[in-house]
């Protein structure tokens, strides 16, 4: 079942479809439920209540730019309460039949900025208000890991791609930022050493040493790894190698490591900041 929507004299129209094995010839064959009318008009309420919250429509309803911008924020709030749901169950079949009906409409980098990371936030959120005992709070951290392990694909190029190292400060055990990156950026087309989480420092100079990538990125989630970031910086700087620090501790941007910060969380803007830093 999806929606489906076609353009006459400039305007799109819109019809919720569902599609039915004919077992006489064989085929798949598509049946119109209901004219939904322009587009631009479409809101949830107008979907029939028995689909309304089909991922696939919630999806199309989050994702279609056509839409009018409050019909489109209430899909995004029903998918991520869907995702947190399955986060928190460790349901990770559920989750990506949610990230799969979402790509039908959106992008990867959008997936995280809208859905999985607003979600993981609020899990963050319930386990420090004692709301989420740390065993639930490590299912769903798995499970997205799990989601995001199965999304990184590395794209071939005509040329050597740039090599960008990721990592965290020794004591840092959050992944999940650095596998978003990973993701994202080897979906831009570089090659992505991923050594995070929480690897000893020596240890991680010796590899960046070796390997010799064009820019280290240190993810630093919690404030009380500040320090041991800052001292991270220091050693790989001695290498003569570009860094970009960033993070959800450097939210309030009051530290100062000598070198580019980035405490954007949106993903292309940390791709043109790498971009930049890597000239």
């Amino acid at each position: 079942m999806f929606l489906r929507s076609k353009v006459v004299k400039g305007e799109s129209y819109s019809y919720l479809v569902q599609s039915k094995w004919d077992t006489r010839r064989k085929t798949s064959i598509q049946e119109t439920l209901k004219y939904l009318g322009k587009t631009s008009k479409i809101s949830i309420s107008d979907i029939p209540h028995e689909y309304r919250y089909n991922p696939t429509v919630l999806a199309f309803l989050a994702n279609n730019k056509k839409i009018d911008t409050k019909g489109r924020e209430k899909s995004l709030l029903k998918i991520k309460q869907n995702t947190l749901k399955f986060l928190l169950s460790g349901d990770l079949d559920g989750l990506r039949i949610a990230f799969k009906n979402f790509r039908k409409t959106g992008t990867i980098p959008e997936f995280y900025e809208k859905i999985l990371r607003p979600a993981m936030y609020d899990i963050g959120g319930l386990w420090r208000d004692g709301k989420l005992d740390v065993g639930s709070e490590h299912v769903a951290s798995n499970t997205a890991t799990r989601l995001i392990e199965s999304m990184n694909t590395k794209l071939k190029s005509k040329s050597k791609p740039k090599t960008v190292l990721v990592c965290t400060p020794d004591g840092e055990y959050h992944i999940i930022p650095c596998l978003m990156i990973e993701t994202y950026l080897s979906l831009k087309g570089y090659n992505v050493i991923n050594l995070a989480p929480s690897v000893p420092t020596k240890s991680l100079i010796n590899h960046i040493d070796k390997e010799k990538p064009d820019l280290v990125l240190v993810s630093i989630t919690l404030d009380e790894h500040v320090k041991a970031g800052i001292q991270l910086v220091k050693h790989i700087k001695k290498l003569k190698i570009p860094v970009i620090v960033g993070g959800q501790a450097l939210k309030d941007n009051k530290y100062n490591f000598g070198v580019t910060v980035s405490a954007t969380r949106n993903f292309s803007e940390l791709a043109k900041t790498v971009k930049m830093v890597m000239r």
